[in-house]
């Protein structure tokens, strides 16, 4: 019977996993009315996303942010006064907002 799918299958990945873990997992793709197959490959995408190294420009852009912060002369604010300033700004807004709703 030929393939009638768009995506033609290039490679298999064989691996064990215990029959627990293989039910639930397709118990899980059916729940989502995915294809078992298809939730792989996007966990294997999302993975390989996630372990490219950021280009080269990006991390000594973000070291010199780091090393502009350290060598800042300003006094550090501690952190919960910064949440408190936050959580007082929000509550400012949600005030405001509700202001307007009525």
């Amino acid at each position: 019977m030929p393939r009638t799918s768009s995506h033609p299958k290039e490679e298999n990945f064989n691996f064990r996993v215990s029959a627990d873990l293989k039910a639930a997992f397709k118990a899980a793709a059916e729940a989502a009315d995915r294809p078992a197959a298809q939730v792989i490959r996007d966990f294997m995408r999302a993975y390989v996303e996630e372990q490219q190294k950021p280009e080269p420009g990006y991390d000594a852009w973000f070291r010199a942010q780091v090393q502009a912060a350290i060598d800042d002369p300003r006094p550090s604010i501690p952190h919960d006064q910064v949440m408190a300033d936050v959580k007082a700004r929000l509550q400012a807004r949600i005030a405001k907002a509700a202001g307007r709703a009525r």
